[in-house]
């Protein structure tokens, strides 16, 4: 039975930036460009904070700039753009202008513990070390700057807690201590780790969510039911709140893909379209 969780304000989509047919994940950078997925279409679009085309990555295939299934995307750190292109079971890494610069491959290892497939998600802290979302062996991997595999997180062990076992990680996220937020179980709970790989934290939500995005130590969990938003503090994992999603586009009634929430920005990204959005706290009653 799901706890009621307080509503303090409406995330309003304030402007609808751009149309998608098939849009699946979005991230933002330190300057509040928009980076979106399309994963269908097969492309990753860089789009100014106004909705404006700056550059873009788009073609099928399994060369540099061809995506097979691009699953998400991870801008915010300062010097790269990490993409997770599924079918081509890799991680690409591009410059903020979408310039090739690198790719994490493992599927091909003889060691177990390195190998990965189908990534559901990436994200990189501010080292450079890149997390993956192992959509194949249900676990963690993080890899270093270097793309060689530091270590997996998550996975099944004599030696893990149950609780610290993944059942199914779809998304991905960094806190301001550069610890990593999993949501785990297709969209169900979340886990806490450090950057060492050591179980902290996890939470039942107790519905399902779509995403996660992380703002210094607040996580906001965009769920698939009201509220369509839920804030969870980055470190224990202490739920503070939630957001209601009020759209202004009356035409758009494709569901909530991705949320992304940096510097007091804030980004829906739905199916069919990207908002940009303003947070309009609710009236409260008085005494």
């Amino acid at each position: 039975m799901q706890t009621a969780v307080p509503v303090s304000a409406e995330l309003v989509t304030a402007k609808m930036l751009r149309t998608f047919h098939d849009a699946t994940a979005i991230s933002m950078d330190q300057f509040l460009n928009v980076y979106v997925v399309e994963s269908s279409g097969n492309f990753v679009i860089k789009l100014s904070p106004n909705g404006d085309s700056l550059h873009a990555v788009s073609g099928f295939g399994s060369d540099h700039y061809q995506f097979n299934g691009p699953s998400g995307v991870d801008a915010r750190i300062t010097n790269a753009v990490f993409i997770s292109d599924r079918f081509n079971h890799r991680i690409e890494q591009y410059t903020k202008d979408l310039v090739y610069s690198g790719t994490l491959y493992t599927r091909d290892n003889t060691d177990p513990a390195t190998r990965f497939g189908y990534p559901a998600a990436v994200a990189a802290d501010e080292a450079g070390n890149i997390y993956v979302a192992d959509g194949e062996n249900k676990r963690v991997l993080k890899a270093r700057s270097d793309y060689s595999v530091e270590r997996v997180i998550g996975g099944y062990s004599d030696a893990v807690r149950p609780d610290a076992v993944l059942g199914n990680p779809v998304h991905l996220a960094i806190v301001r201590d550069q610890h990593l937020i999993v949501l785990d179980h297709g969209g169900t709970s979340l886990v806490e780790f450090d950057n060492l790989g050591n179980f902290l934290a996890r939470i039942d939500l107790n519905a399902e969510a779509r995403s996660i995005s992380a703002s210094n130590d607040t996580i906001f969990v965009l769920m698939n039911a009201e509220p369509n938003v839920r804030l969870f503090l980055g470190t224990g994992l202490v739920e503070l709140g939630g957001w209601r999603v009020e759209r202004t586009n009356a035409d758009d009634s494709s569901p909530a893909q991705d949320l992304c929430v940096r510097n007091g920005a804030a980004y829906l990204l739905t199916r069919e379209a990207l908002y940009a959005c303003r947070l309009q706290p609710l009236a409260t009653s008085g005494p």
